[in-house]
């Protein structure tokens, strides 16, 4: 994980937003549960505890009530997401990045048509964030 905050720090070309606000996290995820959701996964939340909301040039993770409003996760999930068992954390042009609570796993599911395109295991949360802002 530390790589990863590296090369996010490293990386001038993306926007980031500031570190989330602690006291935020309960109400969002009492939102998203009663939306039907599952809650963010805890090493999504660490990454958010440094950037809540990451903007590329064809690539963003969402955050949670970010300066940004397009980046809100919440608001995000509601207007783009039909499952019960997924969260979008994050997209590119052609992906979304989700968290499958079902599967425990990170998944790339083509935005046209759902197909999963790859998974990631928790252990390779650093690889997924990256596929999905290109770096």
């Amino acid at each position: 994980m530390n790589e990863l905050f590296q090369l996010l720090q490293q990386n001038t070309s993306l926007k980031k937003e500031p570190p989330l606000v602690a006291k935020t996290v309960i109400g969002a995820q009492k939102e998203l549960a009663r939306a039907g959701f599952p809650l963010i996964p805890e090493n999504f939340l660490l990454l958010l505890k440094h950037y809540n909301g990451i903007k590329g040039e064809d690539g963003a993770i969402l955050g949670i009530l970010p300066e940004n409003k397009s980046l809100d996760i919440i608001v995000f999930n509601k207007a783009q997401n039909a499952s019960t068992q997924k969260i979008i954390l994050g997209y590119d042009d052609f992906a979304f990045l989700v968290y499958d609570a079902f599967k425990e796993k990170y998944l790339l599911i083509d935005r046209t048509d759902g197909m999963e395109l790859d998974d990631f295991l928790n252990s390779e949360f650093s690889s997924a964030i990256c596929s999905v802002l290109h770096f």
